[in-house]
């Protein structure tokens, strides 16, 4: 029987350590977010089987995600954890579609029923789990073979393909492998391929945050913890070593580990070893290690910042993702193929970008590379009703003095712009976008905000600064702000 893939979300470890420890004990695939928008990210990218939150009942955040869930990913089982009790908001919840609620405090056995129920409620919807992903693999029919999950990586450009046929050649070798690229190039789905394509495919995939602030809480998390029950029983809370083992570890950012905790990690990489926190007792992984940066590591080295020995251990294969804007062709590429997976998956009839859509997607810097282009597409399928996506349905944000793609390309002359008060400058272009979107979703502030990927206040506050407020408006953000 697979194990169950649960997606844990709270913005304090702490208070999810020990439902994520139980889960991960009775040998489910664990995986956390901070908030709502982070979980929604995750959704999208991965597959789940169920999302599990820790929320208060005061968060009305959590029941959009909730209706998020039951709209765009019906197979995936939601359940809440209350940290206070309310039975009110259970009430709301469960006619939502929570599959269940839990009030404090938490027991083994309760979340040991809960992943019974998440489990039922994944083989419930079986079938149509099973036509969604025939559909996701339709979409990905392209001639680099990728699988839909690490859409982001189709394309033709030269750059792009050198790092994915130099990732094909060293899959089944057991070396650590470091992956740069700027944000939203496209690194995790990258390491998840490789993943999925080498010889420990069959076991887990776990993505460590090294920018975790505390150390303490970052070493334990890799780890693990020794500790000690409240009879006085030894209890082993593993960590993502032991849950990665026969599969592959993730350390994304690991400039921001301490000196100490480098020097553990080197010590893994050098023998399989390592202790948890609270313990003398020597265990082993054969996780295989990738780390992902988007800074120069070689840099932090010369100035001290980053161990060199450790570097010299990391850097044996070093792969690297090109910038969107440097991608050529590959926008229109990428466009169309996040247009058939959004139109699919939204039951949108869209068959086209536009020649005119098309050109603004050239014209435009991505600053935030696939990842902003990926939101973009979604966006504009969102807004299109039929036929082709038009230059009216592309939200994207100004990219300031960011050159356009269009220009890196050099297929264009550049113009002298016309110079206006940086503040003016900077302010239109998002008056224009939130007009935009205000005008598409019929002024529906909560449609427009989630759209934008801002909350309410923010959203009201800004149409308050442009005076695109009516009244019902002015009633509605004096609620929101109280």
């Amino acid at each position: 029987m697979n194990p169950l893939r649960i997606l844990v979300v709270q913005p304090d470890p702490a208070i999810s350590s020990s439902m994520v420890s139980i889960l991960q004990t009775i040998g489910c695939r664990v995986e956390q977010a901070e908030n709502d928008r982070e979980a929604a990210r995750m959704l999208e990218r991965s597959n789940f089987h169920g999302v599990i939150c820790l929320t208060n009942p005061e968060d009305p955040d959590v029941l959009e995600l909730l209706q998020l869930i039951r709209r765009k990913f019906p197979a995936v089982g939601f359940v809440l954890q209350l940290l206070s009790p309310s039975p009110e908001f259970r009430e709301e919840a469960l006619s939502q579609g929570a599959i269940a609620v839990l009030d404090p405090p938490m027991s083994s056995l309760a979340i040991k029923n809960i992943v019974s129920q998440l489990r039922n409620h994944s083989q419930s919807n079986q079938s149509q789990s099973l036509a969604n992903s025939s559909m996701h693999q339709a979409t990905s029919g392209n001639r680099n073979s990728i699988n839909p999950v690490n859409g982001w990586l189709v394309g033709h450009d030269p750059a792009l393909r050198k790092t994915l046929e130099l990732a094909e050649n060293i899959i089944q070798i057991d070396t650590p492998v470091l992956i740069l690229g700027d944000r939203g190039t496209g690194k995790s789905s990258l390491a998840r391929w490789i993943h999925e394509r080498g010889p420990n495919a069959n076991g887990a995939y776990v993505e460590c945050n090294c920018q975790n602030p505390s150390e303490t809480a970052l070493e334990t998390e890799i780890f693990g913890l020794l500790t000690t029950g409240p009879s006085g029983e030894l209890l082993q809370r593993p960590g993502y070593l032991d849950t990665a083992s026969n599969g592959t570890i993730v350390f994304d950012e690991p400039q921001h580990m301490s000196s100490g905790l480098q020097q553990k990690i080197l010590r893994f990489l050098q023998t399989g070893e390592f202790q948890p926190v609270g313990s003398n007792q020597v265990r082993r992984s054969n996780a295989r290690p990738v780390f992902t940066t988007r800074e120069a590591i070689s840099t932090l080295v010369q100035r001290d910042k980053f161990r060199q020995d450790l570097y010299y251990r990391i850097s044996v294969v070093v792969l690297k993702l090109p910038p969107l804007c440097l991608r050529g062709n590959d926008i229109e590429l990428l466009g169309r193929h996040f247009l058939a997976i959004y139109s699919r998956r939204l039951g949108k009839p869209l068959s086209d970008i536009s020649p005119d859509a098309m050109r603004m997607l050239a014209d435009h810097g991505w600053p935030g590379n696939v990842y902003e282009l990926e939101s973009v597409i979604h966006r504009g399928v969102i807004l299109a009703q039929q036929g082709v996506i038009q230059p009216s349905h592309l939200i994207m944000m100004p990219t300031g003095n960011q050159p356009s793609a269009r220009s890196l390309q050099g297929s264009t002359k550049l113009q002298s712009p016309l110079i206006r008060p940086l503040k003016e400058s900077l302010a239109e272009p998002e008056k224009q976008l939130i007009l935009q979107a205000l005008e598409a979703l019929s002024w529906n502030r909560q449609e427009t905000a989630r759209v934008l990927d801002i909350n309410r206040t923010t959203l009201y506050k800004k149409m308050k600064k442009y005076q695109l407020l009516t009244e019902e408006d002015h009633v509605e953000g004096v609620m929101d702000l109280a």
